[in-house]
């Protein structure tokens, strides 16, 4: 399930206070990568706005917004950074909340930062919600955690990954043996992680068609290496690997820990 309501309030204001460092730059450029002129012009649901950065810009491309978020103090920043504006409408609510918008009333669906939280069915709740809620040919934005980058962490979600995805009658491909830290780290990983190959095949279902895929939040090492405080963004360099050629852009979905994808209602 979504998060509890206690966690959101301790975190909200940490995330608030670095949303202008490295970390989020980068992620917000890969959201500006994967929308096309006129996306933010229609009626657009901001679902997980945050502190409402991507409803704010919706206004002023001259559309219409309804921002919803599941912790009360990013409603409350939201509606302060949107003022008085009738084409905006914040509420609180987690997917639950989805259910009493009408069919086919958006033409652009954003889903940035938050799909990764949403535990025990919520996720393809969120996407049957989705489906419903927008116009044909309607758009679906979305941000995800790449499960791929585990194969690139060498640490206990290198384990994990090989666990879920190469188990064969029972028995699972065991890489523990070959891994300098196969615990480490010790924290639980609480995102669902997504990965970036199977994504749109998986979207099939919901009648949702991939269009595109971006990545962000590159590493120039795996991350027990890096020697860095994971929780801390707001002092997080994150490197650019624009630089690859061509021929090397597929090492980003590797190098990556985010992933974003351009949805089309089928």
């Amino acid at each position: 399930m979504l998060r509890d309501k206690t966690y959101w309030a301790q975190a909200a204001d940490a995330y608030r206070a670095e949303m202008d460092s490295s970390y989020h730059r980068n992620r917000l450029a890969m959201v500006e990568r994967l929308l096309n002129a006129g996306d933010l012009a229609g009626r657009v649901l901001d679902f997980g706005c945050g502190d409402g950065t991507l409803s704010e810009r919706v206004l002023a491309a001259g559309g219409g917004v309804v921002a919803i978020d599941a912790d009360p103090s990013m409603v409350a920043f939201t509606d302060r950074r949107l003022g008085e504006s009738e084409a905006a409408k914040t509420s609180v609510g987690g997917v639950e909340s989805l259910k009493d918008l009408p069919n086919g009333s958006f033409d652009t669906i954003l889903a940035v930062n938050v799909l990764a939280y949403l535990h025990g069915g919520e996720d393809a709740a969120f996407y049957q919600e989705a489906a419903r809620l927008l116009r044909p040919d309607g758009v679906l934005l979305v941000t995800h955690s790449n499960s791929l980058f585990d194969l690139f962490t060498l640490n206990a979600f290198t384990v994990r990954f090989f666990k879920d995805n190469f188990s064969v009658l029972g028995h699972h491909c065991r890489v523990e043996a070959l891994l300098t830290r196969p615990d480490a780290p010790d924290r639980v990983p609480q995102s669902v992680r997504e990965n970036p190959l199977a994504y749109g095949a998986k979207m099939v279902r919901y009648d949702l068609r991939e269009v595109r895929q971006e990545f962000a939040i590159p590493h120039a090492l795996p991350p027990l290496l890096l020697n860095e405080n994971p929780d801390d963004l707001a002092n997080r360099e994150v490197p650019d690997l624009e630089f690859l050629p061509e021929t090397e852009v597929w090492k980003k979905m590797f190098l990556c820990s985010v992933f974003g994808s351009r949805l089309v209602k089928a």
